[in-house]
């Protein structure tokens, strides 16, 4: 039972986007106003993943271009910390994240367009999805609370009296599924792999299974309609994952940036 069986687990749960996954680690590790990872920290945290240097340089170099990342040159050591604007997706996304379960209002609005084109349609999808709204079949959209009015769409506002089960293999569907039920078998093969109190793991395997179970699940729950959980089929295991998720990070305890630091100090 080892710390690095459990970290194999997670990380052969789905493909790993070097990108992405380093603004998960500055997203859970580095959030806080002033915190950054210098870079030989970063490398020898996703080098414990399995990460090669190269790819570290090239996702380091796409964020910063992209405006995710900022760089700051203490000595001759480069340190990363989310731009404004990461930080801003990384607050947004959190709550979802680290949320015990979705969000349940008491009211709901539904949006559905009148006949149109495909570019506005197309343009409509986006607009309406940056704005939090799901999309429950063509031309209809489902939002929480109160809605405001749209020029051109029929609004309704009221609650959910009754929800069919072609809206749960809509929100769900099977390639969706397929990586929910794989992200919660490598849970269940780290679950099993990680020894008694693995809050006294070394810093760098606890960091890098915190980064991978908040990684595995944040690709999944922000491709995941945030609905309430028995509104998708009932054989969907996203509630269960999400409370193992939960559980294994308090097991672990929180890693700050001066923790990883310290850490690959020390070695």
């Amino acid at each position: 039972m080892t710390a690095r069986a459990a970290i194999a687990a997670l990380a052969g749960a789905g493909e790993i986007q070097t990108w992405s996954l380093i603004v998960t680690i500055l997203g859970d590790m580095a959030r806080a106003p002033g915190a950054a990872i210098p870079g030989p920290v970063l490398t020898a945290l996703t080098g414990r993943i399995g990460i090669r240097p190269e790819a570290m340089r090239v996702a380091l170099h796409r964020l910063r271009k992209d405006g995710w990342i900022e760089t700051r040159k203490l000595g001759r050591v480069s340190h990363y910390a989310l731009s404004a604007a990461g930080l801003a997706e990384a607050e947004a996304a959190a709550g979802r994240i680290y949320a015990e379960a979705p969000d349940r209002p008491g009211t709901w609005h539904l949006l559905v367009a009148g006949p149109t084109d495909a570019a506005t349609r197309l343009n409509d999808d986006g607009a309406l999805a940056a704005d939090g709204l799901i999309a429950l079949a063509a031309g209809v959209w489902l939002g929480k609370g109160a809605g405001r009015a749209r020029q051109g769409f029929f609004m309704i506002e009221g609650t959910a009296r009754q929800v069919p089960d072609w809206l749960g293999a809509h929100l769900l569907p099977p390639p969706l599924a397929a990586a929910h039920k794989a992200f919660a078998r490598a849970l269940g093969a780290a679950e099993r792999s990680l020894p008694d109190g693995p809050a006294r793991l070394p810093t760098l395997d606890r960091a890098a299974l915190r980064v991978l179970a908040v990684h595995g699940w944040r690709r999944l729950v922000l491709r995941t309609p945030d609905l309430p959980d028995d509104w998708f089929p009932a054989q969907w295991c996203g509630p269960q994952s999400r409370a193992r998720v939960l559980a294994l990070l308090d097991r672990l305890g929180p890693v700050t940036a001066d923790d990883l630091q310290d850490a690959t100090t020390a070695v």
